[in-house]
């Protein structure tokens, strides 16, 4: 079971996050929800059980809402070996999120569900995850779903539907940095879903992974070839990542405006603190390229209008384009 929760209750150290981020097709608005759990024993503030609410207006970003808000025992309940959580007012379990909080001098509020999908993608290999999970893992029980029902906003109740995907981390310690997208609603291919990730591991190195599911099979950009030659950056609105497989070569390119790139503020397992800058409203362009060294003619173009997904997450805010954007842009 993709979704059941790793946490054993005793771990001190741990980490979990489960997300979903998804779309609303009539109005193109963008919406997070996330679920995390934190040292859920340790008495620090920032520890506990967490509840994320992201919004995204697509026609006034002056709307837009990031807030959260930390529980701690005994306010938050996980069934063992199930997929059954409680946080506060939420509950999530495979199919349904249901839940309210109030931050900020916010309230918001959702009552969603989802059929799920019958499999899983993995962002690494077997051997890789393995090997991952002594320190961290990342799933997406769910890539390609279609949410549906109400969100509320300061009273104001959305009635939403639209494409979007959830995904499941876990572990003793994330990375200090990262880049991140996923696009599951393209124009060309209704089958088609691109997994995007460049984590920074301990020492320094920033492996990219590039994995694009189509009708016609999946190419996955992760082996120990490809990922010394796959690469990944990001600046003010937009990512690239580039994978290579034999002699295929995928570029993906993610723009967004960036009044549309929303700040929250993660903290690891050892309490250091870092910004998030996530986008759920994003163009998505997918390129493959097949031929000698991944240079030969272009063979397929996805595009998808403001239904992917991007991140740029750091401990190092400095190295982020966005804060001195905002900053000069509000004067």
């Amino acid at each position: 079971m993709p979704n059941r929760p790793r946490w054993n209750g005793t771990t001190p150290r741990f980490y979990e996050v489960w997300y979903f981020i998804f779309i609303d097709r009539a109005t193109g608005d963008g919406l997070w929800i996330r679920y995390t759990l934190l040292n859920p024993l340790a008495s620090d503030p920032a520890a506990g059980a967490t509840l994320w609410f992201g919004y995204t207006c697509v026609a006034d970003p002056d709307r837009n809402i990031a807030i959260s808000r930390t529980y701690k025992p005994p306010d938050f309940a996980i069934a063992p070996g199930a997929f059954d959580l409680r946080i506060g007012e939420a509950t999530l379990r495979e199919g349904a999120l249901r839940g309210s909080f109030e931050a900020e001098g916010r309230k918001v509020g959702w009552d969603l569900e989802y059929v799920p999908n019958a499999t899983p993608h993995y962002l690494f290999g077997p051997r890789l995850r393995r090997l991952a999970e002594r320190r961290s893992s990342a799933t997406v029980p769910n890539p390609q779903i279609e949410l549906a029902g109400t969100v509320w906003i300061d009273g104001r109740a959305l009635r939403v539907r639209g494409p979007g995907h959830q995904a499941h981390h876990w572990g003793s310690e994330r990375a200090p940095r990262w880049l991140w997208g996923h696009c599951s609603a393209f124009v060309e291919d209704d089958r088609a879903i691109v997994e995007l990730l460049a984590p920074q591991l301990p020492g320094g190195a920033t492996p990219t992974f590039v994995t694009l599911h189509t009708a016609d099979g999946v190419t996955a950009c992760t082996g120990g070839v490809d990922l010394l030659r796959n690469r990944a950056s990001a600046g003010l609105g937009f990512w690239q990542f580039t994978g290579h497989r034999g002699r295929t070569r995928i570029v993906v390119d993610v723009t967004v405006d960036p009044r549309r790139v929303q700040k929250f503020v993660y903290t690891s397992t050892r309490l250091r603190l870092s910004d998030c800058w996530n986008t759920q409203t994003a163009d998505c362009l997918v390129r493959v390229y097949e031929g000698r060294y991944g240079h030969g003619a272009l063979a397929r173009v996805l595009h998808a209008r403001g239904t992917a997904a991007a991140e740029v997450h750091d401990e190092r805010p400095e190295r982020i384009a966005y804060p001195a954007w905002w900053k000069e842009s509000r004067g």
